[in-house]
């Protein structure tokens, strides 16, 4: 059915949800699997030397490899070691843009991506990488949420 999964993740409480599920449909199909997580960097300007940038995109980048790590650990505990898992640094792309972008060159034929599901107001103000990546591509998506119960 689906031979190649990409999962984008994040640092939020949902994240390692969505990458059990997305191992769980990896294993079930004999799929190949794709884990990223994209380091936002477009805040930091390196036209400009200022006292602190490269540590602050060095903390930045601490952080994501932070994260990157503890997805590794997740995958060896579920006999997943064979997934790929990269970090993708971003200068200032549409963030779903960059995304679909990677999955398309990829492959990918199924994303699993998890939706915070704040509620109309929020997902107004702030918008939905979820969404947005929807309008940015033909790759089939699954949707992972929050509920209530597993709060």
């Amino acid at each position: 059915m689906f031979k190649k999964i990409y999962t984008p993740v994040d640092n939020s409480d949902i994240s390692d949800k969505v990458v059990q599920e997305a191992i769980d449909l990896a294993k079930a199909n004999g799929s190949q699997l794709r884990i990223a997580h994209v380091v936002n960097l477009k805040k930091i300007n390196f036209e400009i030397e200022m006292v602190g940038v490269a540590e602050l995109k060095d903390t930045l980048i601490g952080i994501a490899n932070k994260l990157i790590d503890h997805i590794k650990v997740i995958l060896k505990s579920k006999g997943m070691e064979n997934a790929e898992v990269v970090l993708l640094e971003n200068y200032g792309a549409d963030l779903a843009s960059l995304i679909a972008d990677d999955a398309k060159e990829w492959g990918a034929d199924l994303f699993v991506l998890g939706s915070h599901h704040l509620g109309s107001f929020s997902h107004f103000i702030t918008g939905g990488v979820a969404e947005d990546i929807a309008h940015d591509t033909e790759i089939p998506i699954l949707i992972i949420t929050k509920h209530k119960q597993d709060l």
